[in-house]
């Protein structure tokens, strides 16, 4: 039997999927209109995942239904100065989460 779902990391070659989900994301978030300029974060997102995915500073899944690109999820991963609660200081940052449309608001059965 076929999985409908295939969840799977991102690499190197996912990069303009990755970037293409950011600009509908942030389209989304902020209200933007297709005629709205995004070609400096678009250039500077492919920079980001370029050097982000190569050292490990950024991790995603792109998500697919029988082929179909259908969602995107990211964790970016940073360090600010050490604290008592978090003394390597270490974060991760959950970002660009994405579903296509007709998949938003449905229970889905992942298991078989």
């Amino acid at each position: 039997m076929l999985e409908r779902f295939e969840y799977k990391r991102a690499t190197m070659r996912d990069i303009d999927e990755l970037v293409r989900t950011r600009i509908i994301v942030l389209r989304a978030a902020n209200k933007l209109s297709d005629d709205e300029d995004m070609s400096v974060v678009e250039e500077e997102s492919y920079s980001y995942y370029r050097r982000a995915l190569k050292i490990g500073e950024h991790i995603a899944y792109l998500v697919y239904d029988n082929g179909k690109f259908i969602g995107a999820g990211g964790v970016s991963f940073y360090q600010v100065m050490p604290t008592y609660h978090n003394s390597t200081g270490k974060k991760a940052y959950i970002m660009n989460m994405y579903t296509a449309p007709e998949y938003r608001r449905q229970i889905m059965d992942f298991h078989g």
